[in-house]
């Protein structure tokens, strides 16, 4: 299933980031998390990452993503790189497309998709759908999430990803509980667990980011593979 031509996106990438000298810088963030399997959290991850979001005017927009991921259970160290280009339909909905490359032990697999995001008060709600293709195969990848801010700087939330890769499938569903540090930070912790064939696993995650620019933030999340394992 290919959503959207990779070819397409690539193209538009290219003409964004040609434009990128012209464009206002709107929100940005900077994340540091760490997640493992509860059983075992040797089977981890340490990701570092971060986002800018620049417009081209009130309606167009791209963000570059770029992630490091510290896969400690395979040792080795994973890097992921994004570009969305984005349409606002107003002041709290977007709808996106999107081109990556996940690269790993010399391997590289490519993801591009379609995307949107609708916030609301002191929340929102986003989703994707995407495909992934390396050398060795193909799949297909979708998810959503979503939170709000309750207050006092107490925000909680929930994900939900799943892929499906030549025959084996896996999902992945968290529930995320943050705290405000101030107008730009905070540090969160989330619980879920990572279903495959050959059962279910619990994983548990800590993290903080640092939201800065005119918006304060993202109007759409980061998109990996890497994300499945074991936690976003």
């Amino acid at each position: 299933m290919q959503v959207v031509s990779k070819h397409t996106l690539v193209a538009l990438s290219l003409v964004l980031a040609s434009s990128a000298a012209q464009a206002e810088m709107t929100g940005g963030q900077v994340k540091l998390s760490q997640s493992g399997f509860t059983d075992d959290f040797s089977v981890a991850k340490t990701n570092i990452s971060g986002s800018v979001e620049l417009a081209f005017g009130p309606q167009f927009g791209m963000q570059m993503d770029l992630g490091v991921n510290m896969l400690n259970f395979a040792d080795e160290t994973a890097t992921n790189f994004v570009t969305h280009g984005t349409y606002k339909l107003g002041d709290s909905t977007a709808l996106g497309a999107f081109y990556g490359m996940d690269a790993v032990n010399g391997g590289r697999t490519d993801i591009y998709g379609l995307e949107a995001a609708q916030n609301f008060g002191t929340g929102g709600v986003q989703g994707y759908v995407a495909h992934a293709e390396d050398d060795g195969g193909s799949g297909t990848v979708l998810g959503v999430s979503g939170g709000m801010v309750m207050g006092n700087g107490v925000g909680i939330g929930g994900s939900l990803d799943h892929g499906s890769f030549d025959g084996t499938s896996l999902t992945r569903y968290g529930l995320r509980g943050s705290f405000g540090l101030g107008e730009s930070s905070k540090m969160f912790a989330e619980l879920g667990a990572l279903n495959t064939d050959a059962g279910s696993e619990t994983y548990a995650k800590i993290g903080a980011t640092y939201n800065f620019g005119a918006n304060s933030g993202l109007m759409f999340g980061d998109r990996s593979l890497f994300n499945l394992l074991p936690g976003s």
